[in-house]
């Protein structure tokens, strides 16, 4: 939590206080310079109304002293005025010549001089005394009733007489504007620390002490006696509190029933998968042996019927295609229970792979010889031209997987239809093996399907169409076996294309796997 000094020092209270004390002071300021400018101009207008005084009262005197040549007399009388405060020098003039002078004077040019108490010049100074103003008034003497004017006197005074007049007005208003603000600080200060500063820093503190453990604890009091926007801020905290506790309260006892529900759901799902699991078994070990049973009949039949085919003469042809017809009825039984013992092996991971060398164009011919009964049911062409491509793989294999992908090329195909199949080799060096029909197609919803194994298409289900939905799985499986891949593209109504790349006879060495 953050201090309590740094909290005062950014608050909204501080900050308040110092934006409404400095337009105060800005206003006192500007108040108080104006106060003391309205005196200060007062005071010289004093100044300036003394100086027209001494009219009245020196001048019988001057006028007297120079109408007589009487010079020691005007020098006691300038003498005499200079003992007045506010004069700081008195010049008289007659027909427009300094005639005698004391005190700081402005000469014609405007430079101010100095001269003794003799009247005697002493030098001239730059300027010294600032803001340096005068009175002048004409000398008049009455002579047989008549005024005859005999010259010109001026009075000299500046600001330093006018500051020493209000230096301690000046002084006393700066002190009562200090002391003012002080007070006004304080009271600001503690005002605000009363009314917002304290109940604010309470609010933060139980603000960042809320802890979601222990809202129970937690409690609030800003202690204010009078309804406004803080005990509103209060009660909504309060109100939020509570709510969070209820909170608390329900999402811990809808932890626990979830918790329980997983515990049995995770119960339940170990369970199923040991039951799944121990099936799993009981079907391949199943499958394994009824595979292995069926072979030896199978073998049996097949050797039967191809002794049956030699015993059979050329004028018994119904007998002789009644023993073909035994002889491929075998022969397609058991691809189905090798597919099948493939597929438990592959699942045990016992499935054996011998890479070499293969002639791809033989596998082909003979794939093609093993389903010619089939495609000639149905009237289905086979495209294909020969090639001489070698590639690394298993030819067991390769033509299992190729007899595969032939035999759903006919199931799937229409009546009359036809089956491309064409090798290359790409730009890698790789051999890319492809089967093409013009079937029905594949459909989205069972492109991410047709690989797993024992799962049948709907179109399969409903035209009921032979099979045992392993023949695409075992093609992957043994693909994948053989380092290869497959990859299919397919168009509802217009068929599919299904592609296994092989590594061509150059890109690894011979193997086993």
């Amino acid at each position: 939590m953050k201090p309590i000094k740094f909290l005062q020092k950014n608050s909204i209270a501080t900050q308040l206080i110092k934006i409404v004390f400095g337009f105060y002071c800005i206003v006192a300021l500007t108040i108080t310079i104006i106060q003391i400018s309205i005196e200060y101009q007062h005071t010289r207008q004093s100044v300036e109304n003394e100086l027209a005084i001494n009219q009245q009262i020196f001048e019988p005197v001057l006028s007297a002293g120079i109408w007589n040549l009487d010079d020691e007399q005007v020098m006691n009388t300038l003498n005499g005025m200079m003992a007045i405060p506010i004069i700081i020098g008195v010049k008289i003039e007659k027909k427009e010549q300094n005639y005698k002078a004391i005190g700081i004077v402005k000469t014609k040019s405007g430079q101010q001089k100095k001269y003794d108490a003799h009247g005697m010049g002493l030098f001239i100074l730059e300027n010294e005394y600032k803001d340096v103003f005068s009175y002048q008034f004409p000398i008049h003497y009455v002579f047989r009733g008549e005024p005859r004017k005999v010259g010109t006197a001026t009075l000299y005074s500046n600001s330093s007489v006018i500051i020493d007049r209000v230096k301690i007005g000046i002084i006393l208003l700066i002190i009562n504007a200090v002391i003012k603000t002080i007070a006004l600080w304080l009271l600001f200060f503690w005002v605000g620390k009363r009314i917002l500063l304290t109940p604010l820093n309470k609010l933060v503190q139980a603000i960042e002490n809320v802890n979601f453990d222990d809202l129970d604890e937690l409690k609030i009091d800003l202690k204010n006696k009078r309804e406004n926007e803080l005990t509103i801020i209060e009660n909504a905290f309060s109100d939020m509190l509570k709510n969070l506790a209820d909170a608390r309260i329900e999402l811990i006892k809808s932890r626990l029933i979830l918790e329980e529900k997983v515990k049995l759901r995770t119960h339940d799902l170990q369970r199923a998968k040991l039951e799944a699991e121990r099936a799993n078994e009981v079907k391949t070990e199943f499958m394994s042996q009824i595979s292995h049973e069926l072979n030896t009949p199978l073998n049996a039949i097949l050797a039967g019927s191809q002794v049956l085919k030699t015993c059979i003469g050329p004028s018994q042809s119904q007998n002789l295609l009644l023993a073909n017809q035994i002889y491929s009825a075998g022969v397609h039984l058991s691809m189905l229970v090798n597919d099948v013992i493939d597929v438990v092996n592959t699942s045990k991971d016992e499935l054996e792979v011998v890479i070499d060398n293969c002639q791809l164009n033989d596998i082909i011919k003979s794939s093609i010889a093993m389903i010619k009964p089939i495609t000639e049911e149905r009237n289905i062409t086979i495209d294909y031209e020969e090639n001489n491509l070698v590639i690394l793989a298993d030819m067991g294999r390769v033509r299992q997987v190729l007899i595969n992908l032939l035999t759903n090329a006919v199931k799937y195909n229409k009546d009359n239809g036809f089956i491309e199949i064409s090798a290359l080799k790409n730009s890698v060096g790789s051999v890319e093996l492809s089967v093409k029909d013009s079937g029905v197609g594949i459909s989205i919803e069972d492109d991410k399907c047709i690989f797993e194994p024992f799962v049948r298409l709907d179109y399969a289900k409903k035209n009921c169409i032979t099979g045992m939905g392993i023949g695409l799985p075992l093609v992957k499986m043994l693909v994948e076996h053989m380092t290869a891949s497959i990859h299919f593209e397919s168009t509802v109504g217009f068929g599919s294309t299904f592609t296994i790349t092989f590594k061509g006879a150059s890109e690894c060495k011979k193997h086993n796997k």
